[in-house]
């Protein structure tokens, strides 16, 4: 069968591949811990040639972010922006 390489088709992940890469996740929660916020994130990223939209920055951040801690966290930054 033409057009079918079956040892690169057994290689790839199932599901859709990671917008970002692992690689830039440290510098991700870096940034957040700097106190930059999701689109400031966004735009340092996009300066050093990743493409990622907000969006994608607070799924990283929720991901590697657990407990109740890290719920009041955001949710104090949430409120000190409406301030």
């Amino acid at each position: 069968m033409a057009g079918i390489n079956t040892e690169e088709v057994r290689e790839r992940k199932p599901g859709r591949p990671r917008a970002v890469p692992e690689s830039v996740v440290p510098d991700v929660l870096r940034l957040y811990d700097e106190g930059l916020g999701y689109r400031a994130i966004a735009r340092e990223l996009s300066k050093r040639g990743v493409s990622a939209d907000w969006s994608t920055v607070r799924r990283i951040i929720k991901a590697n972010r657990s407990g109740p801690g890290a719920a009041l966290e955001m949710t104090c930054r949430a409120l000190s922006t409406l301030f």
